[in-house]
This record gives structure tokens, C-alpha cells and sequence, in this order.
């Protein structure tokens, strides 16, 4: 009786979800190799055993390129002797530029690929348009994929309370027949594909609905004793460019093998490993000089600070680093074909009923 009641709600749950649970998981197994593969093809320069130019003849290069209808408000720089510096921009958002370090040549503008753009807006917003802050198509599309993914939750958990093994049947429950015909075979991929899949798509859903809901992320730091980590704001235009050098020696010389974002007053030296991938320690700047004043290590911070990285590293699957990431793209792509099998299954049932009842 009660597994007929959850079978009930994973089917009316599944049917007018589904399409967008398929966008959804297929665009977020792109995403998970975005800082992977997102500069490829724009950022590479040729090092030839070269030595890096100092920042501000770098920064001087940049604002020369883009004169007086932008201003420069940070750099990245990477522990990829190949992998040009990226400028940030003062405007749009997310606006940056690739500069070659080595001749401070400005490469071009960071531009987003294609694949990426498209996975981000379908898995943010169901492709409703951002430009204009607050526009309807980017809320109402915010507000289906957060609904969505509570449904999915919702599906999981009945889908699994159906699948549920009895005693001894355990075996069965993760066998795929090949030789029993197509329903049986899609039939078994829908069950052990959800089963197998499951917790990667929690996770994804428990860490996804921060960008969703205000009241579920207050939520969820509350349940930390926490209050929601407060984002960084970076647009101070950036000034005195030798001052800039000194603080960048300063820290390249301990952190070569890391990346360093910096910034007018701070710069964040990315400690990553195994965890939070977006831990850092921040450094404080005298921008009249450059010296570095103080240094907040990351195990110093906030505990919303923690928080906050370890919903990101969680949420995109980079916590263990290329293991779980390729993990959290199977079983993305699973949860992205279960919807498909799904239909098929409802479909053909929906056939068979009408068949027997007509004969």
C-alpha cells in the first residue's frame, strides 16, 4: 500500500518534470569542467623558458589596450607558466581580458565558450535572459529550476522507497537483464541507474538550492549555527601599479605553485587540495606601497566562510579533484537519461493497458 502511494508520486512528480530534470542534469555535468577546459583555446602563450614582466608593466599594458572606457580591478594569475593572466574589468560582470606575461600583449577578452554559456543558462536560470537585473525571464526561470529541483528530490526519494530491496534481494535489485527484451532492459537501467546515482544528485540538489531559495539558504547556514556568507565585492579600480609589483613579488615568492588573485587592497592565494576548492588566505595590501600588512589563513575564517566553499566544492564536484568530477558526470548523465527511460516506461504501460482493455 505504501510503496503504491510513493510509486504515484514518483510518476505525477516525473511527468511534467522530467524535461526539465534532463536540461537540468545535462547541463550541469558541463559545467562541472568549466575551469577545466573554459580557457582553453583563448589563453595559452608560449613561455619558451621566459621570465614573467612586472605586474605594473602588465597592468599598464592592459589599460592602454582598453583606455578610458574601462578600469582594471584585480588579476589572476596561474601556476600554468602557459596560461596567460586574466585581467578583471571593472564592468560588465565578469568582464576580464587575457594578457600574455611575457610580452604583455593583451591576447583578447575572455569570452565565455559556447558550451558553457548555454549549460549556465540552462542550469541557472531555464535560459530566461540576465541582463537586466531582475528581469522576469531570468526570475521565472530561476524559480522553475528551484522548483524543479525540490521535485526532484521528492522523486528520488520516492523512487527509492519503491526500489527498496527485501531480504535476499539485494543482487537482483542491481542486476540488468539484457536477454528478457527492451521494456525489461530499460526497466532495470531505470531502477539501478536511480539507485546508483542517487546520492551524487542529493548532494547536488541539498548544496544547488542556496542559489535557489534566500529562505532555504538562511536555512541551511542555520543549521551550521552560522549566519550566509557574505559574497566579495571587488570593483575598486585599480592604482599605483609599481605598488602592485612589490605586493605580487612579495607573494609569488611563497606561492609560485599557486593561484593568486589580487586585487587594489587584498589579494586570495588558492590552498584548494582535497576539499574545499575554494579556500584561500587572504592577504592585506598597503596600496601606497604595496606591502603586504596582515594575512587571514582560511582556517582563520568564518565558519560561513567554510560553509559557503564547501556548497560550491560539493555542489560542482570538485572536492576530490578530477576523481569525484568524472563520478558527479556519470551520474549527472544518468540522472539526465532516467526522465528519458521514464516516458518510455509510463508510454508503453499507457500502451499494454489499452491493449488489454480493448481485448
Amino acid at each position: 500500500m505504501l510503496k503504491n502511494i510513493f510509486r504515484q508520486i514518483h510518476l505525477w512528480l516525473s511527468v511534467p518534470f522530467g524535461l526539465i530534470v534532463i536540461i537540468t542534469c545535462l547541463s550541469g555535468a558541463i559545467l562541472i569542467f568549466e575551469r577545466d577546459f573554459g580557457h582553453i583555446g583563448q589563453a595559452e602563450v608560449d613561455c619558451n623558458g621566459l621570465t614573467a614582466l612586472p605586474m605594473d608593466s602588465i597592468l599598464s599594458s592592459a589599460q592602454q589596450y582598453l583606455g578610458d572606457n574601462n578600469r582594471i580591478v584585480g588579476v589572476t594569475t596561474y601556476p600554468d607558466s602557459r596560461h596567460a593572466y586574466k585581467v578583471i574589468l571593472a564592468k560588465p560582470a565578469m568582464a576580464a581580458i587575457w594578457v600574455n606575461q611575457y610580452t604583455g600583449e593583451v591576447i583578447g577578452k575572455y569570452d565565455r565558450p559556447a558550451i558553457f554559456k548555454w549549460a549556465s543558462a540552462a542550469h541557472r536560470r531555464l535560459f530566461g535572459k540576465s541582463k537586466p537585473e531582475g528581469a522576469f525571464g531570468a526570475k521565472a526561470g530561476k524559480l522553475a529550476i528551484g522548483i524543479t529541483t525540490i521535485a526532484l528530490l521528492l522523486i528520488i526519494i520516492s523512487g527509492l522507497i519503491i526500489w527498496l530491496p527485501g531480504k535476499g534481494q539485494i543482487k537482483k535489485k542491481f542486476t540488468i537483464s539484457i536477454s528478457k527484451g527492451t521494456y525489461r532492459f530499460w526497466y532495470d537501467f531505470h531502477c539501478v541507474g536511480g539507485a546508483i546515482s542517487a546520492l551524487v544528485i542529493i548532494v547536488c540538489i541539498l548544496t544547488g538550492l542556496n542559489w535557489s531559495f534566500g529562505w532555504y539558504r538562511k536555512a541551511f547556514y542555520g543549521t551550521f549555527g552560522t549566519e550566509v556568507a557574505k559574497s566579495a565585492s571587488h570593483k575598486t579600480p585599480a592604482e599605483n601599479f609599481p605598488a602592485w609589483t612589490n605586493a605580487y613579488s612579495q607573494l609569488y615568492e611563497k606561492h609560485s605553485d599557486q593561484e593568486i588573485r589580487m586585487y587594489q587592497n587584498e589579494a586570495d592565494i588558492v590552498v584548494g587540495g582535497s576539499g574545499n576548492q575554494q579556500a584561500t588566505d587572504t592577504y592585506e595590501i598597503n596600496p601606497a606601497n604595496g606591502e603586504i600588512t596582515s594575512v587571514t589563513l582560511y582556517k582563520d575564517k568564518a565558519e560561513s566562510n567554510h560553509i559557503k566553499g564547501w556548497i560550491y566544492s560539493l555542489h560542482v564536484g570538485s572536492w576530490l579533484g578530477w576523481f569525484t568530477k568524472i563520478i558527479y558526470m556519470i551520474c549527472l548523465l544518468i540522472g539526465a537519461i532516467l526522465p528519458i527511460t521514464g516516458y518510455y516506461l509510463w508510454i508503453k504501460r499507457l500502451i499494454l493497458k489499452k491493449w488489454h482493455s480493448a481485448s
